[in-house]
């Protein structure tokens, strides 16, 4: 008796459609490919299990029908659930083991350290991609109807409006899609975010792909501070702006608030910076952790987040942005701007999620008609989806048109914007539109008084 045998006697014999539905073709060696073929269509048609005298009397190929007696003579004690487990783990090491052989053979080589670790993580995407890990669905008879304190406790608040914030939240299962045109947002959206969990006190993983690490760090310190960017960025502090700017930096490390105080004596940022970076940790739940890869891919987004997720309490993982991601360093049959490649990555993203129970948020680049650019299925895995509209400057305020919503009501909203520190929010304000419309109607009920 093997595994493959075993399970297909105890499918056949009680009609378990449950567990026939989470075995997949591939995990049985390819000498019951053709029985397994027949057992799917039988079902497929009739609806139904075939019983051992269905299969022998319409299985014409001679050594699928001897198999099929063969396993109705078998005694089998384990259950057809403990059955799947095993052929499942079995393939799966199987695939693991020919995958490595494959790597040794091509690249250990010559590959260096980042080269072998993306390579790796690799493998366990593919291995992923064949074998179903996810466990099956609770029973309806054991399921809770609402979620625990500690579960509800996970949901994100956006932060960029604090009337919608106060009706609707995110799981953190939730893939969030923010779209945009190019320069129009996107990633000054997802810095608000990230400030906006730091503050909470959770920690948020943001891989930029485009913006370096410091490009990042320094547009969440604007917003933290209110300090205008492109004063930041030449230095150009008053003693105030020093000190807030001072306190923002000391609060990522573990005592910092410490050196904070010796700060305030001698003024000097440089010393307040050093004796930070080298005599005290980053606090290990509360980070803005920003990874910077230009060629960023799945595999690197997974091993980053296999190091991080539980151990610094992330409440949020920003990928800006999905449209620059790729699967793979293997170069995709349409390029990099492959549709079939940007909604894989998008359904990965959604597993993400899943997988480290952890909201996902990433911007992707619309066209001029405000439809996702390159592919319309990217939005297929997203939970919600948000197309920017942008005013002029002087309009100071950016809104979120709702696109997609899979478990709320589609609401838009409109923000204040300030271009100066980018910080978006929480208050509401009008669109252009809205004010005319308003000015407009005060206009006339002057008139008719």
């Amino acid at each position: 008796m093997n595994i493959s045998s075993a399970l297909i006697k105890q499918c056949v014999a009680v009609g378990d459609f449950e567990t026939w539905t989470y075995l997949r073709k591939e995990y049985l060696p390819t000498e019951y490919h053709l029985l397994y073929d027949h057992i799917d269509k039988h079902c497929e048609k009739h609806h139904d299990f075939p019983s051992f005298d269905d299969l022998k009397l319409s299985i014409r190929h001679g050594l699928t029908r001897d198999k099929v007696f063969a396993i109705e003579n078998i005694s089998v004690d384990i259950d057809a659930v403990t059955l799947l487990e095993y052929l499942k783990n079995e393939y799966a090491q199987r695939e693991i083991l020919n995958s490595l052989d494959k790597y040794i053979d091509n690249s250990v080589l010559f590959a260096d350290a980042q080269e072998s670790v993306n390579e790796l993580h690799q493998i366990v995407l593919d291995v992923e991609e064949k074998v179903d890990l996810e466990p099956p669905q609770e029973s309806m008879q054991h399921i809770e109807l609402f979620e625990n304190e500690e579960d509800i406790a996970k949901y994100l608040p956006l932060g960029l409006n604090g009337a919608y914030d106060s009706e609707i939240t995110f799981s953190p299962r939730d893939l969030v899609l923010i779209g945009g045109k190019r320069g129009q947002g996107k990633s000054l959206t997802c810095a608000n975010i990230a400030n906006n969990v730091v503050e909470s006190g959770r920690s948020a993983i943001y891989f930029t792909i485009e913006m370096d690490s410091r490009a990042i760090l320094q547009r969440c310190c604007g917003i933290a501070t209110g300090i205008p960017q492109n004063r930041l960025r030449s230095k150009n502090l008053t003693v105030d702006e020093w000190e807030r700017v001072s306190a923002w930096w000391a609060a990522r490390y573990d005592r910092g608030l410490e050196r904070l105080e010796e700060y305030k004596e001698h003024r000097n940022f440089s010393d307040l910076h050093h004796k930070l970076r080298t005599e005290h940790e980053l606090l290990p739940t509360q980070q803005l952790d920003v990874v910077y890869d230009p060629g960023l891919t799945l595999a690197r987004i997974r091993a980053e987040l296999d190091k991080k997720v539980g151990k610094i309490n992330a409440g949020v993982i920003i990928v800006d942005y999905i449209n620059q991601v790729r699967r793979s360093h293997l170069p995709s049959r349409g390029g990099q701007y492959d549709w079939t490649e940007q909604i894989e990555v998008s359904k990965a993203l959604k597993s993400m999620a899943q997988e480290y129970d952890c909201t996902v948020v990433s911007p992707y680049q619309t066209d001029a008609t405000g439809e996702a650019r390159f592919a319309k299925g990217i939005l297929d895995a997203a939970d919600a989806a948000f197309a920017l509209e942008s005013w002029e400057q002087e309009d100071n305020c950016l809104t979120f048109n709702c696109v997609k919503m899979r478990s709320a009501s589609m609401e838009s909203f409109t923000s204040t914007m300030n271009w100066e520190t980018l910080k978006i929010g929480p208050e509401s304000e009008l669109t252009p539109k809205e004010r005319d419309a308003a000015s407009e109607k005060s206009d006339e009920d002057i008139h008719d008084l």
